[in-house]
This record gives structure tokens, sequence and C-alpha cells, in this order.
């Protein structure tokens, strides 16, 4: 059974490091994106996230076979092009374990290690997330765990102000959003958020400017299309707490039924100075 696909994709605006060239090696066309995030899958391991198929061999035979216990690791890459705009600057694809006990989607450990692994690259500017769940796989109901959150976020500035659109999308197929449900989610992630967000379902239209993403350039998203914004205020911005709104959305269309495979963004309603 070929498991269901989770992509998380941090974007922004990255300025390598001077040294940067000086210790990582070029390859013929001069990308090096996908080889240094190959370092987020030791840094998960280092963490005890296990990702990755392992073999424990003892006298040249195989003795042990390691599955992995978080998530199923399958593609990374990113786009580092230095011209000071908004890029996807790491990705990551893998494949959701559904076997008891399931460990949930794996959303913020992947967020944790791409976003560690650009800052061993340089400066980065954080702009937006985007990520595919797979909700089917999400049976687990976290709205505890997100509301335990709140009081962690509330910790902050209470005069820093950031402007941030939460966007839903899906394939047509799988049904569009009534105002009803849109109204259920926009509710629930009030709920679990309490006062450390303000959420407004008048969110502006047209594109997403902390984001470079083209769902229809992937194949598990193509034909995706927006059935659900919001406009949320947070007292802070990073890839912490953009995975802490999408995780709340998560939650939001699990309990309002919906369990089609979804692409949940978060991402900053200007562009960034």
């Amino acid at each position: 059974m070929i498991p269901p696909t989770v992509i998380v994709g941090l974007h922004g605006v990255l300025q390598r490091n001077p040294w940067f060239d000086r210790v990582v090696e070029q390859d013929e066309e001069g990308t090096v994106e996908e080889d240094v995030l190959g370092f987020a899958i030791d840094r998960a391991g280092s963490y005890g996230w296990q990702s990755l198929t392992s073999w424990l061999h003892e006298d040249g035979e195989v003795t042990a076979r390691h599955e992995p216990t978080s998530w199923a690791h399958e593609e990374v890459g990113g786009d580092w092009t230095q011209d000071g705009r908004v890029h996807q600057l790491a990705w990551l694809q893998a494949g959701v374990l559904t076997d008891p006990p399931r460990p949930g989607l794996p959303v913020r450990p992947i967020s944790l290690v791409l976003a560690e692994t650009l800052a061993r690259v340089g400066t980065v500017t954080f702009t937006g997330l985007h990520a595919l769940l797979p909700l089917e796989a999400a049976e687990r109901n976290t709205a505890f765990h997100q509301t335990e959150l709140a009081p962690w976020f509330g910790l902050a500035d209470p005069d820093a102000r950031y402007e941030v659109v939460v966007t839903a999308s899906c394939h047509p197929e799988a049904g569009g959003m009534s105002e009803r449900d849109a109204a259920a989610v926009r509710d629930a992630v009030r709920e679990m958020a309490q006062d450390a967000v303000d959420v407004s379902a008048s969110a502006p239209g047209g594109g997403l400017p902390g984001l470079d993403l083209d769902l229809d350039r992937v194949l598990h998203t193509e034909g995706m299309r927006e059935v659900m914004r919001l406009s949320c205020r947070t007292r802070e911005w990073s890839p912490d707490i953009a995975v802490w709104l999408l995780e709340m959305v998560a939650e939001g269309l699990r309990r309002a039924g919906r369990l089609a495979p979804v692409v949940v963004t978060a991402s900053l309603a200007s562009p960034p100075a």
C-alpha cells in the first residue's frame, strides 16, 4: 500500500553566507540545493525522528531492518536564486505513516529541520509556508494540543502586528467549501487560538506575495484550487507560528468532515520590506 503523501515547503528570501561557495562544492550545473538540503534528513535523525529505512549489518549479514518511525522520506529540493525575490527555498516530500500508533502529520518536525538547514546556508527572510496535507491520515484529534500552544504564542510583544493570509485549496472533485463549512473552520481556529491570533474571514483577494507556489507544477497538487481564505493578525512571524496556523486549519477541516487532501498556506499579506 502506497502511503499518503505530505509535502512541506518554506518560502522567503535567502542571502547565502559569503563563505558558502568556499565550503560547498558546486556541481556541473552550479546547483547545490538538493545536496545541502539532504542534511535535513541527518538533522531529523539527531532528534530521534527516523525517516529512512536502514539495515543493521553484522559480519556482512543483514541482522535487522529499521523502518521509519516519523515519516518516510522521498524527495527534497529548493530554489536559492540570489535575486532578492521570494522563492520556495526548501521543500520536502514524504510518505505519512499509517500503521498504529499514528504519529500524526509531521508538518512541524519537517518545517523545523528545513528551517535549521536553511539557517546554516545564510540569512532567511521567511515569508510563507505551505503544506499538502492528506487529511484522511489525520484521524487523531489535535485540538487540545493546538489550544495548549496558545499561551506559548501569546507570550510575545503585544504591540507587534503581522498580517497573515491563510488559504486552503483542494481538487474540484472534492467539492467546494460552503459558507457554513468555512465559518466552522474559522470558528474552530478562533477557539483554539484564543486571544493569541485575531482571525477574520475578510481576507484580501488576489495573489499571495509571500509564496512562490504554483499548484499545477506538482503532480500531487495539480488541479487544486483555493476554496477558503482567512485573514490572521499575529504578534510574531516565524515558521513556528505558520505551522500552528496550518495545523489549526487542518483540525478545523477535519472537524467539518473534510478528509480529502488539501493544501494549506500561511503567508505574509504584504511583500517583505
